[in-house]
C-alpha cells in the first residue's frame, strides 16, 4: 500500500503542475514569435511560504524553494501556444517562471517565482526559445540585457500595489496549489478547470495499521 500511495501522490504532485496533460499539444512547425517581448499586464500577486520546501526544476540550478510569489500574468497567447519543441521562456528577475498552466486560450498565465523579490523592480518578459531546465544564471543575465535593450521595464509600484494580495503559508507545494493555485486557475483561466480539479484530488494514504498487528 505504501508503494501505491507514493506512486499516486507523485502522479498528482508532478504531472498536473506542468499542465501538459491538460491541453492538446500543437504542431511544432509554428513560427516562433519575436523575442524578447514584454507581458501585457500583471493581474495578481500573492507571496507564499512553504513549511516543506520543494526542488525547483525550472532552471539548471536545482534550488530548494520555501518562499516565492504566485503571479497571474496577462500575455499574448502566441507566446504560450503548446509546442513539441522549444518555447519562449518566461522570465521574472533572475529566474525562469514556473508556469502552472498553458494559458494559450485565456491569455492568462499563472506561475511561481521563487524567493523573496520586489516585483516593482522585477523585469518580467519572454526570452529566447529554450528549455527552462537548461537555463543558467549566465543565460538569464544575457536574456535580461537583451530585454532591457529592447525597452522592456518593470511595472510601476502603483500597479504592483493594486494587485498584491496578503501572504499565505502552506504546508507544501501540493497544498499551495490545492488551496490557492486552483482558485487562480478558475478565476483567470477557467478553460483549464480540469487542471484546478486535478490539484484538488485527495492524496492517497496507506490505511492505518491494525492494532492487533
Amino acid at each position: 500500500m505504501k508503494l501505491l500511495a507514493v506512486a499516486f501522490t507523485a502522479y498528482l504532485f508532478v504531472i498536473p503542475i506542468l499542465g501538459l496533460s491538460q491541453t492538446t499539444r500543437y504542431d511544432a512547425v509554428r513560427a516562433f514569435p519575436v523575442t524578447p517581448a514584454p507581458i501585457k499586464n500583471i493581474l495578481a500577486a500573492r507571496p507564499f511560504t512553504l513549511e516543506t520546501p520543494y526542488a525547483y526544476t525550472w532552471s539548471k540550478e536545482r534550488i530548494m524553494v520555501s518562499t516565492g510569489v504566485l503571479i497571474v500574468l496577462e500575455v499574448d497567447p502566441t507566446y504560450v501556444v503548446p509546442r513539441n519543441t522549444l518555447e519562449p521562456v518566461l522570465y521574472a528577475g533572475n529566474v525562469p517562471v514556473q508556469r502552472l498552466n498553458h494559458g494559450n486560450v485565456s491569455g492568462r498565465v499563472i506561475g511561481i517565482v521563487p524567493g523573496s523579490l520586489d516585483l516593482a523592480s522585477t523585469l518580467i518578459w519572454f526570452g529566447s526559445p529554450d528549455l527552462p531546465e537548461r537555463i543558467t544564471a549566465n543565460t538569464v543575465e544575457s536574456e535580461r540585457i537583451r530585454a532591457e535593450r529592447a525597452g522592456i521595464r518593470a511595472f510601476p509600484e502603483t500597479t504592483i500595489a493594486s494587485v498584491l494580495h496578503p501572504p499565505v503559508v502552506a504546508k507544501d507545494l501540493a497544498a499551495l496549489l490545492r488551496d490557492i493555485g486552483a482558485e487562480l486557475i478558475l478565476e483567470y483561466s477557467p478553460q483549464e478547470k480540469e487542471l484546478a480539479e486535478s490539484w484538488r484530488l485527495p492524496t492517497a494514504k496507506a490505511p492505518p495499521k491494525n492494532k492487533s498487528d
